[in-house]
């Protein structure tokens, strides 16, 4: 029977359906939110996972409405599902009760994530997971699985945390979600980047849902742009993947579906932009591979985001 105890930070699509399979495989699991309403109705009626075939509903071992509650459970793994925008902010809330013995896993898009969390703690703590799994919250306590492109992968920091990163690896691939352990856990933030930054500022600038942007002549143009500078910055730093990639790339983005990717849902609703994509034109100012198609519609997403957030008069 599984035994961990894990605590998952952060009640959104990604931290939830994480938590619903764990729970659902009889892991003790803890959630928490600073989102009163998703918690209360995790509290009440557990979660509901919707959309995986064999939708269930699961209850979880406990819930808190923030870090402090860490306290209240004797995590083994904390799960990390925030926005990274919120990563620092949060590890220091976490540093004066985390234990030596605890590992954090970083469950987040991004580049390098891990390394400004191992900064705020030590390498030793700090573990790295890359999703391959998508949804959305219907209502609170309810979500729904888009899609789940299997593997996910874990990488550990330090050698020493290999056998831990496995273990972790078999415990979620065992409760549904297939995972691998990979000792270049980089190669696979900057393949999810890429595939990210294809879609995420192009919806977000024309408003489009994936399907919408994939298949309209223009917009397609500028997504496999962004795809070419996102290939070619990954090259100079050091990752270059099969010779087809690119076209792998338009495949899986012509499967993405008819929904909003999360950073137009979240320009919508005014809600913080999370700029996963920036580290990929910060890499290629430096090491000179020119990013100008998706510069350019950065930039453009970051006005109307100002424009949104901006106070009426």
């Amino acid at each position: 029977m599984p035994e961990h105890n894990i605590a998952v930070i952060g009640a959104g699509p990604v931290g939830s359906i994480m938590a619903a399979f764990l729970a659902h495989n009889q892991e003790n699991v803890f959630l928490i939110d600073f989102r009163k309403e998703l918690i209360d109705a995790v509290e009440k009626n557990g979660i509901t996972l919707t959309g995986v075939g064999d939708n269930f509903d699961v209850r979880m071992k406990g819930t808190g409405y923030s870090t402090a509650s860490l306290s209240q459970f004797d995590a083994d793994y904390i799960l990390i599902a925030v926005k990274f925008n919120f990563l620092d902010s949060l590890l220091e809330e976490i540093k004066p009760i985390f234990k030596p013995a605890q590992k954090i896993v970083i469950l987040q898009n991004g580049i390098d994530n891990e390394d400004s969390a191992a900064e705020k703690l030590s390498r030793n703590d700090i573990l790295r997971f890359v999703i391959n799994y998508a949804g959305m919250i219907i209502q609170p306590g309810t979500v729904k699985m888009s899609f789940f492109n299997p593997p996910n992968y874990i990488g550990a920091l330090s050698p020493e945390n290999e056998p831990v990163a496995n273990e972790i690896a078999k415990f979620i691939g065992d409760a549904g979600l297939e995972t691998l352990f990979t000792p270049d856990i980089k190669r696979y933030e900057w393949k999810k980047t890429i595939l990210n930054a294809g879609l995420m500022p192009v919806c977000a600038a024309t408003g489009l849902t994936m399907m919408e942007a994939m298949g309209t002549k223009e917009t397609r143009y500028l997504c496999e742009q962004i795809l070419v500078e996102g290939i070619q910055v990954a090259k100079k730093v050091g990752y270059e993947y099969e010779s087809n990639f690119l076209e792998n790339c338009l495949a899986y983005l012509d499967n993405a579906g008819n929904h909003k990717p999360s950073t137009l849902m979240d320009l919508e609703a005014g809600n913080p932009i999370e700029y996963i994509f920036q580290p990929i034109i910060d890499y290629g100012k430096k090491l000179d591979s020119p990013t100008p198609f998706l510069e350019s519609l950065t930039k453009v997403v970051r006005t109307l985001e100002k424009q949104k957030r901006k106070p009426k008069s």
